[in-house]
């Protein structure tokens, strides 16, 4: 006598875990637990119907099982296989290491960006609220072009609505002495 293969596992896929369900199987005798299994490898056993497994990779696919051991007698076949890929952390904020910079006409200034938490996509696209004033390249070089002020968004390339801005004052270059 062997209890039936668990049925109904789904999963809640997380950036580095993902959490188990499963229905109850019911068997004479009773169920002394379920052994869990990703990609065909035992990673823990539950008295219950659920299991959380972390330490995992973003965005990776993991193809989960589960069987149930009976109290008395042989283990239930492995449930129908589930594959899951876990997410990509979520960009919080966007921090640059200044808010504010002047610069003359002529000058570049790089900014450097990074996206909170580490974890998440670490790609920003650069934008300038007036290009006559002060252009930036993809990579983050403002380049000043003519005297006045702009604002340069840096947004996170994946969620966009995480962003942050770059104040940039540029004036015009200071005559030669004795002009």
């Amino acid at each position: 006598m062997r209890p039936n293969a668990p049925q109904g596992l789904t999963a809640n896929p997380k950036d580095t875990s993902v959490s188990l369900s499963w229905d109850a199987v019911a068997f004479n005798g009773g169920i002394k637990e379920y052994e869990v299994y990703r990609d065909g490898v035992s990673i823990g056993t539950r008295v219950g119907t659920s299991f959380a497994d972390s330490g995992l990779t973003q965005l990776t696919t993991y193809k989960y099982q589960v069987r149930a051991i009976p109290n008395v007698g042989d283990t239930s076949p492995l449930s129908a296989e589930l594959s899951v890929t876990t997410l990509a952390t979520e960009p919080t904020s966007v921090n640059v290491t200044e808010s504010s910079k002047t610069l003359t006409v002529g000058d570049t200034y790089q900014i450097n960006a990074t996206v909170s938490p580490s974890g998440a996509d670490q790609n920003v696209t650069y934008t300038s609220s007036s290009t006559a004033t002060a252009t930036v390249s993809s990579s983050g070089i403002v380049t000043a072009k003519a005297a006045g002020t702009t604002t340069i968004t840096v947004a996170s390339k994946v969620k966009p609505s995480v962003k942050t801005t770059v104040a940039i004052t540029v004036n015009e270059p200071t005559p030669p002495a004795g002009e």
